[in-house]
């Protein structure tokens, strides 16, 4: 592990605990408005993208990939700003490009499964698998408010989970940093 991602734990724990507050809000007040889903997800990638470009050029002289974060950041800022500045527009391009997204992935997994029925057992669940994202899609498509909900509870679990791996990480980090600096100061930890 890097000295620099120890040194800047709370990068992480911020990040972290960020995502988390965004989960429980989403889960807890699902029926609020998609654009107040978009314009959470406008600052989540705004403060994610700036903690990423300070990790960048914090990292500059120690990480030989710190342009791809610089440039991860750089393109997280920008979307949280294009958020900001039009979220209906965001909004429902982000919900038409998962109903985009569910519909062809059903496809998918619908020819893969009668394909592959000769070699494979139980290929029905992956057959009714593909039913399903093809509904979902097709749902989002007809009755968007419904789709938006669904999604704002989707994103609630996913920034929980993605949340607590981040305040996981950052204490591993945080527990590594100490015992470096307990190693190479050993006075100051007293």
């Amino acid at each position: 592990m890097t000295p620099l991602f120890t040194q800047y734990w709370w990068i992480f724990l911020l990040r972290g605990l960020f995502a988390i507050i965004l989960g429980i809000i989403a889960l807890l007040i699902p029926g609020v408005t998609f654009t107040t889903l978009v314009i959470f997800l406008g600052a989540y990638m705004l403060v994610d993208g700036i903690f990423s470009v300070i990790t960048a050029i914090s990292g500059r002289k120690t990480m030989e990939y710190w342009g791809w974060v610089l440039t991860i950041g750089i393109l997280s800022i920008l979307a949280g700003i294009v958020t900001f500045m039009n979220p209906f527009v965001t909004g429902a391009a982000l919900l038409y490009l998962v109903a985009f997204w569910a519909i062809v992935v059903g496809l998918l997994e619908i020819v893969v499964s009668i394909r592959l029925r000769k070699v494979i057992t139980g290929e029905g669940w992956y057959i009714l698998a593909g039913i399903l994202g093809i509904a979902f899609g097709i749902l989002i498509i007809l009755n968007p408010i419904a789709g938006a909900i669904t999604i704002t509870l989707i994103f609630g679990f996913y920034a929980l989970i993605f949340g607590f791996i981040l305040l996981s990480f950052a204490m591993r980090l945080r527990r590594r940093h100490k015992e470096a600096t307990q190693k190479h100061y050993p006075s100051a930890t007293r």
